[in-house]
């Protein structure tokens, strides 16, 4: 008998999968309202774009000097992840999804994106090799949000950072929301309250959190989060809550 976990997953899987199929699905709109600039979303294949299906700009902020790697998780179409690739350095961004069919728009190609079909809850990366993880409403898909973080952390060198843009939550949710495997596949089950994700993030091992930039994203809240892996001098490391 399959497992809730394994049906909720699937749940997932092939919503976006339709969605990969659907060229009217309105990421273009949704990522100028996020913030993206109009003018560059213009230099992407349309069907990056409209695949899109973030709650913020995640680039935008990123501090990308020096960064050889970054994993993108729910990297979805890959607009984050193109962007990304094109930063100065060329980085190589691994981009991530549990969806096949959203990782393979055909118009889209760039030697530095490389596409990886995986659950971020088990990364089929080794330990230690990226300078960044970046997600952008797609870690509140995680049915164990523990363990995400953990493979977040886990992927990361010392020092290496997390920058995310997600979703919380002020208050309950209606019970029946909350309950309905539906509700995972339309990013709403996995939310949790602030202080709740920023508890979650630090069990994990990540220091210096900054939570900032919220946003209404009905019924919930989107932020933007950044917290590091300690290195191996740190000798003290601060996991209180900024924002």
């Amino acid at each position: 008998m399959q497992t809730r976990e394994a049906y909720v997953k699937d749940l997932i899987r092939r919503r976006y999968r339709h969605h990969a199929g659907d060229g009217t699905w309105g990421g273009r709109a949704r990522a100028v309202r996020a913030g993206y600039d109009p003018a560059v979303l213009e230099t992407l294949p349309a069907a990056v774009v409209e695949r899109w299906s973030g709650c913020g700009n995640v680039v935008v902020d990123a501090p990308l000097t020096d960064v050889a790697v970054i994993v993108d998780l729910g990297a979805g179409g890959g607009l984050d992840g193109l962007l990304l690739a094109a930063a100065p350095g060329r980085p190589l961004v691994v981009a991530v999804d549990l969806s096949p069919e959203m990782l393979a728009p055909p118009e889209s190609s760039d030697d530095r994106l490389l596409r990886v079909a995986g659950d971020f809850e088990h990364l089929p990366i080794a330990d230690g090799v990226a300078d960044i993880v970046t997600a952008n409403a797609a870690l509140n898909l995680a049915l164990d949000p523990a363990a995400a973080f953990a493979e977040a952390m886990r992927i990361l060198r010392p020092g290496g950072r997390l920058h995310i843009c997600d979703l919380v939550r002020d208050g309950d949710l209606p019970a029946e929301l909350m309950a309905d495997p539906l509700a995972w596949s339309t990013s709403l089950g996995g939310v949790l309250p602030e202080d709740e994700l920023v508890a979650v993030i630090a069990a994990a091992g990540f220091i210096d959190i900054t939570v900032a930039g919220h946003r209404p994203f009905e019924p919930v809240v989107a932020v933007r989060i950044d917290a590091a892996k300690p290195s191996f001098s740190s000798p003290e490391p601060s996991r209180g809550l900024q924002s």
